[in-house]
């Protein structure tokens, strides 16, 4: 029996900072009446697992609106979404754009958040500049650091495509990130067809018996997939 063929998508965006009077460099308490422009996304790229295609919108190429609006299609027609930390950052920057924008809201998200199982690895750091060359990977591309950040935002076309060049990177870094991790997410959505004894994670039917196991009222069998790796549970019986 085939996969079922799922479209789980990849997201990162990087955002603007905000723009502030201030009257030091250490230690600042920031009023509302200092805020001169908030911060705000200023680009954004996505890919579907297993399409080489890569999304890329942006300020300069589609205007805010239409980047915000190219986003929102993207979200809605995801059966999941992978992140890296996107549930604290990217995802809820995305609502607020969707809301500020006047569109409804898309689908509720099947969020796979990679930092959140990163973080249950026990490594020495979380950063995905780290974890990538650790796991052997890849390396996240390295940057001028803050001046891209605002060459792009006096409009310099040449810092612009750097900037691309670098999310590019990330993008596809995510993305052999989740599926080396796949078999470490706990709390994976299911992603098979629902009753046919498939893999949640990735929808094989190539499930081993790894024996059993107990908990007070059940005996609940082991199964392994045996093309991405993931750990699931199979009949159970009552005691």
């Amino acid at each position: 029996m085939a996969k079922p063929n799922r479209k789980i998508l990849v997201i990162d965006m990087e955002t603007k900072p905000a723009l502030v009077y201030v009257w030091g460099l250490w230690d600042q308490n920031i009023g509302l009446e200092q805020l001169v422009e908030p911060s705000a996304p200023i680009c954004f790229f996505a890919k579907y697992v297993g399409d080489p295609t890569i999304h890329f919108h942006s300020d300069w190429t589609d205007g805010h609106e239409g980047m915000i609006k190219a986003a929102h299609a993207l979200l809605s027609e995801a059966d999941a979404v992978v992140t890296y930390n996107g549930d604290s950052f990217d995802l809820k920057k995305f609502r607020g754009e969707f809301l500020l924008e006047g569109l409804r809201p898309p689908p509720p998200l099947t969020s796979i958040d990679l930092l959140k199982s990163v973080k249950k690895l026990g490594f020495q750091s979380n950063k995905l500049a780290y974890i990538g060359p650790l796991l052997r990977i890849g390396d996240k591309i390295k940057h001028e650091g803050f001046s891209l950040w605002s060459s792009v935002m006096d409009g310099d076309a040449k810092a612009q495509k750097r900037m691309e060049r670098y999310c590019i990177g990330d993008i596809r870094l995510t993305e052999k990130l989740y599926l080396r991790l796949k078999p470490y997410i706990q709390n994976h959505p299911h992603l098979g067809d629902v009753g046919a004894g498939a893999c949640g994670s990735c929808g094989s039917h190539r499930l081993q018996s790894r024996g059993v196991r107990r908990t007070k009222a059940y005996v609940i069998q082991r199964l392994q997939c045996q093309d991405c790796g993931s750990r699931l549970d199979g009949a159970r019986k009552k005691v």
